[in-house]
């Protein structure tokens, strides 16, 4: 099973080489999969793919839902680093928060840490697990740009960000 999973992302990375070189033929579809195997073999032990194929097809929903509010977090903070920014007096309170996440997951935590860090005006400063393998739980060091209430932004990352990559990587 995992041998199909990692065949048929080759494939579908050949077809992905094929449509943005803009040249479809046959030895440009080839090369796109020769160019993934070759990208991708070095990784291989980083990929598990323990979901079963139900799984991955019935968390697409889940993941396009995740990318829907990673894109409106990441314009609602840029509109408001904007709005901060153009204030004739800088109004700004940064902070340091520590974040307590609960993934179970290498992948949600690696998600959880990605989608944080894209967020404008805050970045994840260090990570602190027991085990080394990335699974929760944990804490993160935040550092905002904004901390009116350490509480509040602990509970909109929980509320805005974490929840949904639960749901898309868990």
């Amino acid at each position: 099973m995992i041998r199909i999973i990692k065949y048929a992302i080759y494939l579908m990375l050949g077809a992905v080489w094929l449509f943005l070189s803009g040249s479809l033929s046959i030895g440009n579809y080839l090369l796109g999969v020769f160019f993934s195997m070759l990208i991708l073999y070095p990784f291989k032990n980083m990929f598990s793919f323990t979901d079963s194929a139900g799984d991955v097809v019935r968390k697409i929903p889940k993941k396009i839902k995740y990318v829907y509010v990673l894109f409106r977090e990441i314009i609602k903070a840029n509109i408001f680093m904007v709005y901060k920014i153009m204030k004739p007096k800088l109004d700004i309170r940064p902070g340091i928060i520590a974040y307590p996440f609960t993934t179970s997951r290498s992948i949600s935590t690696t998600m959880l840490a990605n989608t944080i860090s894209l967020t404008p005006g805050t970045l994840i400063m260090d990570v602190h697990i027991k085990n080394k393998t990335l699974k929760g739980p944990g804490i993160f060091y935040v550092h905002s740009i904004y901390v009116d209430s350490p509480k509040e932004v602990r509970d909109s990352i929980r509320k805005d960000l974490e929840e949904v990559v639960l749901e898309a990587f868990e």
